[in-house]
């Protein structure tokens, strides 16, 4: 029985663990990315209408709508360069206060009058060393001129620069702080020689706002040509990893269960044998096969059921002071956060339930064959 509750104990706090995992990346996603996201299926840039835009912001529970350009480029400061990813956002971005949070140091603008700023991620700020006290050095931006390249020509015309200065350094998570600089959407237009096109459009929604609603109302409004994306959909490789690394995880401790229930499988055959005299009696008080069988699957069920109801007792209870305390750490400093993430679903409990259940279930019908076998030899 301890056995069991063991096992069913380990396979809840592992599954939680995932469970803590995708709810932390789902956070972070939360962070900085858009309630939902509008692309084009065709080009990498498109461009939307007046009325298109109107007709989006009209719509009820829409609360923001940002055209975003985005894309890479090279930056240099001094003697370091550097690739990064730059985001070109509208007034209304800020209004919104996107990644405000995230401000660790400086201030959350990108346009002071004629003059470029810019929030840039704390890995470019550090890796690049600026310094917001060095107001005479601009940061340059490199960007191909794509027209000019088409033809084959490198030379001073095959490049597209542009400057900025830094106006705060934001903390997100380690791959975004590395490479994300925000910038005027203007400023990025005149680096990208393009004019009126975006990359995204993305749109912040009312927190009670039905999101699965809305985004078919976008899709509707824009055609076919455009998909409109939830914030989880954003991400769907990611989180379908941890999804199927999850079911497989289970599968693993389920067979590791399967070879673990030979111990009830064991314990049961020598209860058979020692109990021969007594199965010799029940059988002379008038006991069936029938019954007997069902005897003996009654102990596996009994076994495996109050093991269950151990471990998943134990698992909460574990999984809980994890929660609230934190006591096993990640033992990665510097990271987002301290402890191994954890959050317990009841469908975890009922499905790791069910299986221990089976599995012993299956584990105690040999043994109890073997009493019938043995009983009614003669």
């Amino acid at each position: 029985m301890l056995g069991v509750g063991v096992e069913v104990m380990a396979l809840i706090l592992i599954l939680s663990v995932f469970n803590g995992l995708e709810e932390f990346q789902k956070g972070l996603f939360k962070t900085y990315d858009p309630d939902l996201k509008v692309i084009s299926n065709q080009n990498t840039r498109f461009t939307l209408t007046a009325q298109q835009l109107k007709d989006v912001k009209s719509l009820e529970g829409i609360r923001f709508v940002n055209p975003i350009l985005e894309d890479q480029a090279l930056i240099r400061y001094k003697n370091k360069q550097l690739v990064v990813r730059f985001k070109g956002v509208d007034d209304e971005f800020l209004k919104a206060e996107r990644l405000k949070k995230q401000v660790v140091e400086g201030d959350y603008f990108v346009q002071n009058g004629e003059h470029a700023f810019a929030v840039v991620g704390i890995g470019v700020f550090l890796n690049m060393g600026m310094s917001f006290e060095d107001v005479f050095t601009p940061i340059e931006a490199w960007y191909p001129n794509h027209q000019a390249l088409k033809r084959f020509t490198i030379n001073e015309q095959s490049i597209r620069s542009n400057r900025f200065f830094p106006s705060g350094v934001m903390e997100v998570e380690q791959s975004f702080d590395n490479q994300m600089i925000l910038v005027p959407l203007p400023w990025m237009e005149e680096l990208m020689g393009v004019e009126n096109q975006i990359s995204a459009l993305e749109i912040m929604i009312d927190e009670h706002a039905d999101e699965q609603a809305l985004k078919s109302k976008i899709a509707t409004l824009l055609g076919k040509t455009y998909q409109v994306q939830t914030r989880d959909e954003q991400h769907v490789a990611l989180l379908k990893a941890i999804k199927i690394e999850k079911f497989f995880v289970f599968l693993i401790m389920a067979f590791v269960m399967g070879i673990a229930s030979f111990t009830l499988f064991y314990a049961l055959s020598l209860l058979v044998i020692e109990k021969k005299k007594d199965l010799s009696t029940l059988l002379a008080m008038g006991f069936t096969k029938k019954q007997m069988f069902q005897t003996f699957l009654l102990v596996g069920v009994l076994i495996s059921f109050s093991g269950a109801i151990i471990g998943m007792l134990l698992g909460y209870g574990l999984g809980y002071i994890q929660q609230e305390f934190g006591i096993i750490s990640l033992g990665i400093p510097n990271s987002l956060i301290d402890a191994y993430p954890i959050q317990m679903r009841i469908g975890d409990f009922i499905q790791t339930a069910l299986v221990v259940i089976i599995i012993t279930f299956l584990a105690s019908i040999f043994p109890a064959r073997k009493a019938v076998e043995m009983t009614f030899k003669r």
